[in-house]
């Protein structure tokens, strides 16, 4: 049962299992939780119904070291899609159906809720980078780009259309 603290947030259910340093979006009236440190498990938490449930988990040979989940809404025929890199530069995107409305029984549903890699060329930032604490954000006048901040100071513009890297600076 959720408790409120101090009028402003709440306390949730526990988790199913344990997470450390995992990834979250708010998705209609879903929280998103997506891999961590000791999980390559994703959940959603429905805020109404007060339940997980299990959405999909990120290959068995995926460690995560630093990563960043983001989700896109530039394309109107898919719902929405995230993007995720870790510290073997892997970069990866999922095209999101609600867990809670989904069909299982329908075979339309298999395109969905499945994290797909993507090629090596789509990769975020140098092999020698550190992207523990990475951090995305969606921007520009069609919100078509990602910035993406990873220590020590670079900044990577990402086109969200090509996946393409716009240009990789470092702010000193």
């Amino acid at each position: 049962m959720s408790t409120k603290v101090n009028n402003y947030f709440q306390t949730l259910l526990e988790l199913p299992k344990p997470f450390t340093e995992t990834q979250c979006i708010l998705f209609k009236e879903e929280l998103l939780i997506c891999g961590g440190k000791q999980t390559n498990d994703c959940y959603s938490y429905h805020t109404l119904k007060k339940e997980y449930k299990h959405i999909c988990s990120y290959p068995n040979d995926v460690e995560f070291n630093g990563h960043c989940v983001v989700q896109l809404n530039y394309l109107q025929s898919i719902p929405m899609k995230f993007i995720y890199e870790n510290i073997m530069k892997q970069t990866f995107s999922m095209k999101y159906k609600s867990v809670w409305e989904i069909d299982d029984s329908k075979s339309e549903n298999q395109s969905f809720n499945t994290w797909i890699q993507h090629s090596q060329d789509t990769n975020i930032g140098k092999f020698k980078d550190c992207l523990i604490g990475v951090r995305g954000l969606i921007g520009g006048i069609n919100d078509d780009l990602l910035f993406i901040t990873y220590f020590p100071g670079y900044i990577e513009v990402i086109d969200l259309k090509t996946m393409k890297s716009l240009n990789g600076i470092k702010i000193t």
